[in-house]
């Protein structure tokens, strides 16, 4: 089988079955997020297509699926070199959210839609913002594929009856003011990202619960706490880290703080590019196949 050679050059902690804990991130981890979003900018693409010319409306797409490729490469570390460009692409996310409550939030499609039609010389309403927003995520829902391999590995845990928590990040649904900067209300965004994830189900993922980043958002402590916190009201006992498993797509953003402070058994780095599976030390793996993570159960 492919990758065995890896598995078999570094020791892993294995995880028992019957005490298995599954914590899942969700976009670019169980579906492809990322490669799904040229698709769904097209929502965005016909939102301005009926207010301006066909040429502004397809540039502020580009401009829009350009601003998502660089920042899904700054958060999943991937090319050293966008790095710089990611860091300048954040400051200009965080000034316009003017409200100091809260932690900025960096996947705001409603501001990568403003900077989008700006940097096509376009301005925009909040209206219009959060049409071509809402077209996105419409289009996203309907249309997002679940990655290979992701079914079987639900349909086996839930062979064995071991509880599924989905922990995700905000969808920062933001609502842009009058003078051009975002307000962020944590309910609001919550609620919206629930509905999207709920839909879920009818493609297979079958879960106990979500865990969102509203308001903290990973990799804050809290942001885990929260699903921690909620995984053990679920069980109706406190989690069991030793055999827990956390996977995810970003080490910086899934799975550092649950290996390294809250001592999950087995965290698994999932990239869509790789072709087999690696041990990376005795409780982390790296995979482009999700189903394989069940070899390290038993």
């Amino acid at each position: 089988m492919v990758g065995d050679v890896e598995m078999e050059k570094k020791e892993i902690q294995k995880i028992p079955w019957d005490k298995s804990i599954w914590f899942f991130d969700i976009d670019d981890t169980l579906i492809d997020t990322g490669g799904t979003t040229e698709i769904a900018a097209d929502g965005v693409r016909k939102v301005f297509e009926a207010k301006f010319s066909e040429q502004k409306a397809k540039e502020i797409k580009a401009n829009f699926i350009a601003i998502f490729n660089l920042m899904l490469v700054g958060h999943q570390a991937t090319d050293p070199k966008k790095i710089k460009e990611h860091k300048k692409l954040l400051a200009k996310i965080e000034s316009l959210q003017s409200d100091k409550t809260y932690v900025p939030k960096k996947w705001s499609r409603e501001i990568f839609v403003k900077l989008a039609a700006e940097e096509a010389g376009v301005e925009v309403s909040p209206e219009l913002v959060h049409e071509a927003a809402d077209a996105y995520w419409w289009d996203l829902g309907q249309k997002t594929e679940v990655f290979v391999g992701v079914k079987e590995l639900i349909a086996e845990i839930k062979k064995h009856g071991r509880p599924i928590y989905l922990i995700t990040g905000s969808d920062a649904r933001l609502k842009m003011q009058t003078d051009g900067t975002f307000s962020y209300d944590p309910k609001y965004s919550e609620n919206l990202k629930r509905e999207r994830i709920e839909l879920l189900r009818e493609k297979g993922i079958h879960f106990n619960l979500i865990s969102t980043g509203d308001p903290e958002d990973k990799p804050h402590i809290d942001f885990f706490q929260k699903a921690i916190m909620l995984a053990a009201d679920d069980m109706g006992e406190p989690v069991d880290f030793e055999n827990t498993i956390m996977v995810g797509d970003s080490y910086a953003g899934d799975l550092k703080v649950p290996l390294e402070l809250f001592g999950f058994g087995l965290g698994v780095l999932f990239n869509k590019n790789e072709s087999d599976t690696q041990v990376t030390d005795s409780h982390q793996i790296l995979t482009g196949d999700i189903s394989r993570v069940s070899d390290f159960l038993y």
